[in-house]
């Protein structure tokens, strides 16, 4: 517990002071690191449990997501011809190999581009979104504050989650996948990010009954990707993902909730009704 709560002390000033600052570059840059790092661990499971699933490739399709999403720096207008080539690639490497697999090596490399790169490319959609009417208090750029609410969102319901469970919970969730979450937990965690939807409202541009509802629809989501990711472990025979966080896992651990809610969040903002 406690070096859970010093890691979360010492990382959180990091984490908002790259999503805020002004430009959204070093935004990016931590977001493609975090993502490839966290493909790494996932990478490492499968091969260690005798799936093989390819490193360098997961790492290629993450980064060309992460540019094609990021709004800062020009990308080259055929980036989707890009990444074509490179599944071709995959495919033909594959095909080609020695023991070829590919069925069973490319299934996991595309699982973990597209669960980890491209639920993580919704994040950094998030953070260059630019709505009709912007909150910019302190400077900050409005795609910053969309973040940072985000970030509130899925905090409130990690921490909610997680405290309600130890206190009142009883009643598993689900078992087979993850023996220690609690409905009550769950239920605590939802209550929590949809309430914190409202509060932060503001910051991404909505009303506060729109608030509440994407508050709450992060509180479903960030559960289902926490799950999503216990049930990748359990199956591959793993209780963490790395011990690259003290007291909280690897850095897949870390971000399995926000990946999910960052694919809401990212709808809300581009697709859903503004509040």
């Amino acid at each position: 517990m406690q070096q859970r709560t010093l890691t979360a002390i010492l990382a959180i000033p990091v984490v908002l002071g790259l999503m805020a600052w002004p430009g959204g570059v070093p935004a990016v840059i931590a977001a493609g690191v975090v993502l490839t790092l966290a493909f790494a661990e996932f990478t490492s499971m499968c091969n260690t449990s005798g799936v093989p699933c390819r490193l360098w490739w997961g790492a290629i399709g993450i980064l060309l997501l992460v540019l094609w999403t990021q709004g800062r720096v020009a990308v080259p207008p055929d980036m989707p011809e890009i990444a074509l080539v490179v599944v071709w690639m995959l495919a033909i490497v594959e095909t080609g190999r020695r023991g070829r697999r590919p069925v069973a090596a490319i299934g996991p490399t595309l699982l973990g581009i597209l669960w980890i790169g491209g639920l993580g490319a919704a994040f950094v959609l998030v953070r260059f979104h630019q709505p009709r009417d912007p909150f910019t208090a302190f400077g900050l750029e409005s795609g910053a504050w969309a973040v940072i609410a985000l970030l509130l969102m899925v905090w409130a319901l990690d921490i909610a989650a997680y405290f309600f469970g130890r206190k009142v919970g009883r009643t598993p969730l689900a078992p087979g996948i993850s023996p220690k979450k609690t409905i009550e937990g769950a239920a605590g965690g939802f209550l929590a990010a949809t309430l914190m939807g409202a509060v932060t409202a503001p910051l991404f541009s909505f009303t506060t009954g729109g608030g509440l509802l994407v508050g709450a629809c992060i509180g479903v989501a960030g559960q289902i990707g926490d799950l999503f990711e216990s049930a990748v472990k359990r199956e591959l025979g793993f209780k963490d993902s790395g011990s690259a966080l003290p007291g909280h896992g690897g850095w897949l651990d870390r971000i399995d909730a926000l990946l999910f809610a960052s694919g809401v969040m990212a709808w809300f903002l581009l697709r859903g009704p503004g509040g």
